[in-house]
């Protein structure tokens, strides 16, 4: 089992402090460590600091929300589960990277820390396109974040690719030739070299999931604009309906 104690025990449960108690952000209460089978090495993820606040820096002090998805696509990737533990371990490690101080530093760990993420949700039991859709949203926020105007690009690109793929899929119904395009995203993302892969995931992801994405916002969307107008009606807090909530 990949995933131990601080004592070397198989993990057989994750501590975790939700704090506020109405927030959405967790801190690890008791360490734990990752043994990665691709480079030999040994990750630490500390207990996080109780006395730190959500808006401290700091190796992971703020605390993590698990599985980064928007609350709208949970009924397609839940923020918890099988990957609540590579989850934590990863934003340990960007905290970490973060912290370099340099931007290239930081992008070279995260490269190989990302690469740990994807092979502990596998070994976690995560379903294989799950998993490549988790690691390359990730390869996409740590290029953004850290890539410069290449991380800009590859991101951009990625965006126009699950278009083109989006439509063409669909033009494909009336003409089979508009599939030729396909081809054309795909070209284009294996131009990134070693990082073809994800910009691959991430453009065809788009363009095939995406739309069970949009349907699943447009879905509550309107219970949310709702609540909000029975909040602002009753003194309460509209904008509060948009986060996850403790009931």
């Amino acid at each position: 089992m990949p995933f131990l104690t601080d004592d070397d025990r198989p993990l057989d449960e994750l501590l975790l402090a939700q704090r506020p108690d109405d927030g959405h952000r967790f801190q690890v209460r008791a360490p734990f460590a990752y043994l990665d089978p691709v480079g030999g090495q040994r990750y630490e993820v500390p207990v996080q600091d109780a006395a730190s606040s959500p808006g401290d820096a700091g190796d992971g002090a703020a605390g993590s929300d698990l599985a980064s998805v928007p609350s709208a696509l949970w009924g397609l990737i839940a923020s918890y589960g099988r990957q609540s533990a590579p989850a934590l371990l990863h934003d340990h490690r960007s905290a970490v990277a973060a912290g370099l101080g340099d931007r290239r530093a930081a992008l070279a760990q995260r490269r190989v820390d990302d690469r740990v993420f994807r092979t502990a949700l596998r070994e976690q039991g995560v379903p294989v396109l799950r998993t490549a859709v988790m690691w390359a949203w990730v390869s996409a926020d740590r290029e953004r974040q850290f890539g410069g105007a290449a991380g800009v690009l590859f991101v951009a690109q990625a965006v126009l690719g699950g278009l083109v793929v989006a439509g063409a899929s669909v033009a494909a119904f009336w003409n089979p030739l508009w599939l030729v395009l396909l081809a054309v995203v795909a070209l284009a993302g294996l131009a990134w070299g070693r990082l073809a892969a994800p910009q691959l995931v991430l453009a065809f992801s788009l363009g095939w999931l995406g739309p069970f994405a949009l349907v699943q916002f447009a879905a509550i969307v309107p219970f949310r604009l709702v609540e909000a107008f029975v909040e602002l009606v009753s003194g309460g807090d509209p904008a509060g309906v948009w986060r996850p909530t403790l009931r």
